[in-house]
């Protein structure tokens, strides 16, 4: 019996992951894209947590659907709704905290230079990645992405 739970839940932290990559592409995209569109840089602190819950949502709105239909392969209520938004709601509350609070630690001066140093013809195919404000993302995902795996595992899959 507990080697079935581990087995559920490895399967569905696959199911998360790969979910979880597909929407933090598009966030990622969406964030990319705003700044570009409206010149956006380290100094415009408001304008890039701004441009940052933007792609949020566009990405919880699919992450939704893909969760409920996918990886927890169960049916939507309006418990269950209210749950995932909750839990997105912490989740949210946690990538702006830490996007600023990295953004004040120079975290994403430091992972430009890093990335410059290690890989420069990256940087040189992808000029965003030579960014300090377009990386800032990476080492806020690390902690909240699993922390989030188990509060939608929760809300989706409580009956």
């Amino acid at each position: 019996m507990a080697g079935s739970v581990v087995k559920q839940t490895g399967g569905e932290f696959l199911r998360f992951f790969v979910v979880g990559v597909g929407a933090t592409l598009l966030h990622l995209g969406v964030y990319w894209l705003v700044n570009w569109l409206f010149s956006l840089g380290p100094a415009n602190a408001l304008a890039l947590t701004a441009s940052y819950a933007v792609g949020y949502l566009v990405s919880f709105v699919a992450n939704y659907v893909v969760s409920l239909r996918w990886t927890f392969k169960t049916q939507g209520s309006m418990r269950k709704g209210l749950g995932f938004a909750f839990a997105h709601a912490v989740n949210a509350g946690m990538h702006l905290l830490l996007l600023n609070t990295f953004r004040v630690l120079g975290a994403g001066d430091a992972l430009s230079l890093l990335l410059i140093w290690l890989t420069p013809w990256l940087v040189e195919c992808l000029p965003v990645l030579g960014r300090p404000e377009s990386l800032l993302p990476l080492p806020v995902y690390l902690i909240v992405v699993p922390v989030n795996f188990f509060m939608v595992r929760f809300f989706l899959k409580k009956d």
